[in-house]
């Protein structure tokens, strides 16, 4: 059985002070306390048996003088919320600049991160640095704003919620289980996944498209949400888009997609369905779903936002490097090679060349 190690108490630090007054070893004290004689001396050289000048190889500076018990707990606490190294993304300074323009930007931390670290001179960071920093603020009116710039602005982390199920009864349905294998791979793109988020009362809605392969995002302006409006307003989405990036669509079992034979009509491309309460199965939609409320909020009236609007919400996604894409962007991946220059376009953005980082 593997044994649990404990943290030194203030009740034990009295025994090694009275059992070193009365002239025992720190062997004799280890086996007393049922310790590892390893323990009892690191904490002896921790707090006296070193000069005050002295810094020990953690960093930690020892005290001068003879063990007291009292002191070394206080000593113990104090070290245990203090970091052991100078943080390096902190309020204010030129790190934190670049962090919060990159927020401003609507990235996550994760994306500014892993935009940072693809510029011409890299700065590493981890994005739980730039968590922590965040949550590490003081309360107040600077702190509040900067947790508003987060994707969700939560004052704690959530895990995101499901997406609802829509069933219908849809005429010739064909299964995601008939899928080929090369659209569960993600081996080619221009093999899309679909949805609808609604608005206020569900009486408006967005239609969303995502490409599998590079998470390229099209939205698509809905007048309503019958399927004769989701099949005209795909389809002249979709139509944007080369014949070979527009191979299949898969999509839940909502009524709206029931006109989905003429979809195929108009477009070329082959429709599959998920099975009923599976939104994993369009899991990477359902996530752009959660992104888009950054944009678009539930309880808002979507049919306000015309499609040069939508197209421009979209661009924002497009251009922010993920991490399954080894911090590339959807733009990159999908348009023509060269259509778009991923260091100009951040560097722009983050003010790079002006600070000469």
């Amino acid at each position: 059985m593997t044994k649990k190690y404990k943290h030194i108490t203030l009740d034990d630090r009295t025994l090694i002070q009275t059992q070193l007054q009365q002239g025992f070893k720190p062997a004799a004290i280890a086996a007393s306390l049922n310790r590892p004689r390893s323990c009892i001396s690191r904490e002896l050289a921790r707090n006296g048996w070193k000069a005050a000048t002295v810094v020990r190889p953690i960093g930690r500076p020892a005290v001068a003088g003879g063990y007291s018990s009292s002191r070394a707990n206080i000593r113990a606490r104090r070290l245990s919320v203090m970091p052991r190294v100078k943080r390096k993304l902190v309020y204010g300074n030129l790190l934190w600049n670049k962090v919060s323009d990159g927020l401003q930007q609507g990235l996550s931390p994760e994306q500014v991160a892993g935009t940072l670290g693809r510029m011409n001179e890299p700065i590493r960071l981890c994005h739980e640095t730039i968590y922590q920093a965040i949550y590490a603020m003081p309360k107040g009116e600077l702190r509040t704003d900067t947790i508003a710039l987060l994707r969700f602005g939560h004052n704690k982390r959530r895990p995101r919620s499901r997406g609802c199920d829509r069933r219908g009864q849809i005429p010739d349905m064909t299964s995601i289980d008939l899928r080929p294998a090369e659209i569960a791979e993600r081996l080619v793109p221009g093999h899309w996944e679909g949805d609808h988020i609604k608005g206020a009362g569900n009486r408006s809605q967005v239609g969303t498209l995502v490409e599998r392969k590079t998470l390229y995002v099209a939205l698509v302006k809905l007048f309503d949400g019958t399927a004769q409006a989701t099949t005209e307003g795909f389809g002249t989405i979709l139509q944007r888009f080369d014949v070979d990036l527009r191979r299949s669509l898969t999509y839940d079992q909502g009524r709206e997609m029931s006109q989905h034979a003429k979809l195929t009509q108009d477009t070329g491309i082959k429709v599959y369905f998920a099975h009923p309460h599976s939104p994993w199965e369009r899991g990477q939609n359902e996530n752009t779903n959660g992104l888009l409320r950054q944009y678009l909020p539930k309880g808002s009236d979507l049919s306000v936002f015309s499609q040069l609007q939508l197209d421009d919400i979209a661009w924002k996604l497009n251009t922010r490097p993920g991490k399954s894409l080894d911090w590339k962007c959807p733009a990159e991946l999908f348009l023509p090679e060269g259509a778009f220059d991923f260091k100009a376009y951040w560097a722009d953005k983050l003010n790079i060349v002006a600070l000469g980082l």
